[in-house]
């Protein structure tokens, strides 16, 4: 991996982060407040899981270590299910009323902004 590989990486955060804010503008104009902190709630779990993945990968990153590297994949992916879980968990049991719809339907999106930067990209 090269440097651009890290500052796309970087990119998509930062890609995820406008889409977060961007679903939870339009909720707010057309479906109300609880719609929007829901959305907003949703899209900034995704998107603070993917930065500490992205973090967790290119902190130190070393060609020449191909077996850590992969070790360091894992770790971060089960870091980043963990981090998921307990912010979901904590939004879920904290943030009242809540629209669950909302909630998942912006995390979803928000997931998926890599694979629609990937087609544009091609």
């Amino acid at each position: 991996m090269h440097l651009a590989d890290k500052r796309q990486a970087y990119r998509t955060i930062l890609v995820q982060l406008v889409a977060t804010l961007t679903a939870a503008l339009l909720l707010l104009v057309v479906a109300g407040g609880v719609f929007a902190y829901s959305g907003l709630a949703g899209g900034v779990i995704a998107t603070l899981a993917n930065a500490l993945f992205a973090y967790r990968i290119f902190v130190r990153y070393t060609a020449q270590e191909p077996g850590k590297l992969l070790a360091r994949f894992y770790g971060a992916e089960i870091l980043k299910l963990v981090l998921t879980g307990l912010l979901f968990a904590g939004v879920i049991l904290w943030i009242k009323p809540l629209s669950v719809g909302a909630l998942f339907g912006v995390f979803l999106l928000v997931q998926m902004m890599p694979i629609v930067i990937i087609q544009l990209l091609d």
